[in-house]
């Protein structure tokens, strides 16, 4: 209700004889169509303004002025090609949320490789769920089209996905998150030009900001930005330091690494068939400057923990060298000593950081296979997190795994693991030889161990095999596995996900 009706309806309340005052007066255009004359009752005149404000209300708002809408160009024409209608018709099915996560990015992966976009009725959902869910970005922004990123140009929630020409200075003028991503593109095409340009505004950046701009150095990380990661270990801001300590730890040979060498080797032994360690005295200075005793580590004293930020920052060929052994030897060694879980979690911390410890990497999975419980607990989960990463490329890996993942708890969950973090399907030939593996190693399926385990895999497995190889072997598995009702779900649920996954590559396969 506005103010005019407001008052003239407080006048009807309490009478015109009482109030000793004429009626409010109405809006402009009409009160000027109302009596006014001294001749006119009180009551009369407040009884007509309320018939006619109550008209002019029935009859529409007319809004005031405002000013005009920020002109926005037109999108151009998309370039890439129109989804087929049969891909369109999977999408939306997945977009119902009735089947498990990651097929959503899968879909987007196989449009990229079609060289499609997105239909522009599926951009607003698309673009809010990649706003919540940042890990889905990476498949989305390569087929949002031009109608996608200029939608992303005039919603401020999406303006993460806004096509921002790198060469148009968007390091100067973009958000913040715009300024993180130009950075990485700058740093793919010219490292070191992308590091004088952080360099010089530097000084000039928020705090909040400084982290997640030296974060992107990952990208072209080399020995040229030792130098300006060292000075950012004297920065104020806790979130920084971490940052630049785990940029040096990844860069083999650097000064940080060294100095963790120098502190380790002092305390370290070997005695007969184990290695022993001397904790140290105390954290000083320096040690903190280089991130020991930046975090506990759950389950190991204040400071075992120091040895384990020591050897998560150093190189772990250095280990390799120094005892004259495997990295599997050297983790048998360490299994003997007092304090093998303080080694086996450092060590792992280190293998992940280094994209050249594949020998470590694969020594590790087949270690902890056969390694007792308790050694098995203090292997992070993020060193299987870069082994889902390598496995599908890998081949070597995979058959070190193939022969004990079935009939053996931790064996099984480590396939699973590896197998839900797969970024991309496994090769046909390598989903030929899991599928074998599952043919004749899980039959008949009733008389299986670890049923909670074996469900939990088949799930994982359905999200990574080749899906034309799985639907092509599904009469052999079902009549080698025998499953009965309280199996007949999970197989199906098997089939079903990978029927699924193969009708998503063969809708690609239709002309737009």
């Amino acid at each position: 209700m506005n103010d005019e009706a407001r008052q003239l309806r407080q006048l009807l309340k309490i009478g015109m004889a009482r109030a000793g005052r004429p009626p409010a007066g109405l809006p402009a255009p009409l009160d000027a169509l109302l009596p006014h004359d001294a001749a006119a009752a009180p009551e009369g005149a407040l009884w007509l303004s309320l018939g006619a404000l109550d008209l002019w209300e029935r009859s529409g708002f007319i809004a005031p002025d405002q000013p005009a809408p920020a002109f926005v160009p037109a999108s151009a024409p998309d370039t890439l090609r129109p989804c087929p209608p049969r891909a369109q018709a999977v999408l939306t099915l997945l977009l119902r949320d009735l089947h498990p996560a990651g097929l959503e990015a899968e879909w987007l992966r196989l449009l990229h490789r079609y060289g499609g976009h997105l239909p522009a009725h599926m951009l607003p959902k698309l673009l809010d769920a990649a706003t919540r869910q940042p890990a889905l970005r990476p498949a989305l922004l390569p087929v949002l089209g031009e109608r996608g990123h200029w939608l992303a140009r005039v919603q401020a929630e999406w303006n993460w996905a806004a096509d921002i020409d790198a060469e148009a200075a968007p390091w100067d003028t973009g958000t913040p998150e715009q300024r993180v991503a130009a950075l990485r593109d700058w740093r793919a095409r010219d490292p070191q030009a992308a590091l004088a340009a952080l360099a010089a505004a530097w000084s000039s950046e928020p705090p909040d900001q400084r982290a997640a701009l030296l974060a992107a150095l990952a990208v072209g990380l080399g020995p040229d930005d030792e130098a300006f990661l060292e000075a950012a270990l004297d920065d104020r801001r806790k979130e920084v330091r971490i940052a630049a300590q785990r940029l040096l730890a990844r860069l083999p040979g650097s000064r940080l690494a060294q100095r963790m060498e120098g502190r380790l080797l002092p305390l370290l032994r070997i005695e007969s068939d184990r290695i022993e360690l001397t904790l140290p005295a105390a954290l000083d200075a320096a040690m903190r400057r280089d991130g020991i005793g930046a975090a506990p580590h759950h389950g190991l004293g204040e400071k075992a923990g120091w040895v384990v930020d020591m050897l998560a920052a150093a190189d772990p060929h250095v280990w390799t060298r120094q005892f004259d052994r495997t990295p599997r030897a050297c983790l048998e060694l360490a299994g003997h000593s007092e304090f093998a879980a303080v080694f086996v979690r450092g060590w792992a911390l280190a293998v992940q950081r280094q994209d050249g410890a594949r020998a470590w990497l694969l020594d590790f999975l087949i270690w902890s296979a056969g390694a007792r419980p308790s050694l098995r607990e203090a292997v992070p989960d993020s060193l299987f997190d870069v082994a889902a990463a390598h496995i599908a490329q890998d081949d070597a890996l995979f058959d070190a795994l193939a022969g004990k993942w079935i009939g053996d708890g931790f064996p099984m969950r480590l396939l699973t693991r590896l197998a839900a973090g797969a970024p991309h399907a496994w090769s046909e030939d390598m989903s030929r030889r899991a599928l074998e593996r599952l043919r004749t190693s899980m039959l008949p399926l009733p008389d299986m161990g670890h049923p909670w385990l074996v469900r939990q895999m088949l799930s994982s497995l359905a999200l990574a095999l080749d899906p034309a190889t799985t639907v092509a072997s599904e009469a052999g598995l079902r009549a080698a596995w025998q499953p009965d009702a309280e199996w007949d779900n999970a197989v199906n649920a098997f089939f079903d996900l990978a029927r699924l996954r193969h009708e998503m590559t063969l809708s690609f396969q239709e002309p737009a």
